[in-house]
């Protein structure tokens, strides 16, 4: 089962499957930490069409691993360690 696990999720240059995080989730700051950017950044993601969950005005929660295959299928990048 672990083995299928790692076989969807994104891989580093090294070709070492990431780990998952502790929640399928986070909001703008923690998507910007885990690729070593900005939520500005972020905020432009989401403004080209990353996918995300709107709650309320302005809570915004990333679902990571659909976020991640996103960027995968958009520009080909894999995130960095």
């Amino acid at each position: 089962m672990l083995n299928a696990q790692h076989a969807q999720m994104p891989e580093i240059a090294t070709g070492q499957p990431l780990l998952a995080s502790p929640s399928p989730f986070t909001d703008k700051k923690g998507y910007a930490q885990r690729w070593q950017a900005s939520t500005r950044w972020v905020d432009d993601l989401l403004a080209r069409g990353l996918p995300h969950l709107k709650i309320g005005k302005r809570r915004v929660r990333i679902q990571i691993t659909e976020a991640d295959q996103w960027m995968t299928e958009r520009f080909r990048v894999q995130r960095r360690r």
